[in-house]
């Protein structure tokens, strides 16, 4: 059961992921002055702080640090920070301020990441907060999508320093729309209706519909659907499951089945699960 609770997990981590929306609001390459110094400062944006040179120390919520040259830090928006530098020796420092959002939550209401890490590849590290830069300075039209692009790869690299401590939220506020996603997963093989999850959470449907598609960007309904497809693909790819048995499997009737599938993939589910004798 508790690898079960795992699966389910990453399985709703990766989700997340896939539909993380990113902004780069700053970026750059710095010695701070010895003034630098903030108290009880809350961020709002996203901060990256990676440290080359140094001393100083930095309070991220309840926890202290004091920076190493090698260290990274991520300062998540909307938390209580702390900072200073020692002025016989200041910091030099790449930092990245940026948005990043699921819907219109913010990702960090919904994972939590490690606030401090010991990179390995510092010279990799360096090379992408420099392309980064170089490419967000640059006032190229086309520059904002190398500027997601290269976010993404930034954090996708840091994260695979310390994968495993990537995980869902504690807090109550992210712990609870993540309940709500997990509920709506475990019951996706029954004709699941919104004013049922609604009501399971004490919330009324009218309530949980505005409230879901402002968080999320989508109504439930769309949500819903978008699983049952994505579980119909894997099981047409990775079984002999007649149609008809499939649809049955992610709750719905046949003929709604083949509808939304033609809809969501731009094929027939018979035509898709052809596909993949072609691969």
């Amino acid at each position: 059961m508790k690898a079960v609770g795992m699966l389910v997990m990453l399985d709703r981590l990766k989700r997340h992921l896939e539909d993380l929306q990113l902004k780069v609001t700053d970026v750059g390459f710095v010695r701070v002055s010895a003034q630098w110094k903030h108290h009880n400062h809350i961020t709002l944006n996203n901060c990256l702080y990676y440290f080359v040179e140094g001393e100083g120390s930095i309070q991220i919520r309840d926890q202290i640090f004091s920076p190493l040259p090698g260290q990274l830090f991520l300062l998540p928006a909307g938390a209580m920070i702390s900072f200073s530098t020692a002025a016989n020796n200041p910091f030099r420092q790449y930092y990245c301020h940026f948005n990043a959002f699921v819907g219109s939550m913010p990702l960090f209401q919904l994972i939590d990441s490690p606030l401090f890490l010991q990179i390995q590849d510092k010279a990799k590290l360096e090379r992408l907060f420099k392309k980064l830069h170089r490419t967000f300075k640059s006032g190229d039209l086309l520059a904002i999508l190398s500027v997601k692009a290269i976010m993404y790869e930034l954090l996708g690299f840091i994260w695979m320093e310390e994968k495993e401590a990537l995980k869902l939220t504690t807090t109550s506020f992210g712990q609870r729309w993540n309940d709500i996603l997990q509920y709506i997963e475990e019951h996706l093989m029954e004709p699941i209706s919104i004013e049922h999850v609604a009501r399971h959470f004490n919330y009324s449907p009218k309530y949980f519909f505005r409230y879901f598609k402002m968080t999320f960007g989508v109504t439930p309904h769309q949500y819903i659907i978008k699983l049952k497809m994505e579980r119909a693909k894997q099981l047409l790819l990775t079984t002999d499951w007649q149609v008809s048995y499939i649809a049955n499997r992610v709750g719905m009737e046949r003929t709604s089945f083949s509808r939304f599938f033609q809809k969501y993939t731009n094929m027939s589910p018979r035509q898709f699960q052809s596909s993949k004798e072609l691969n």
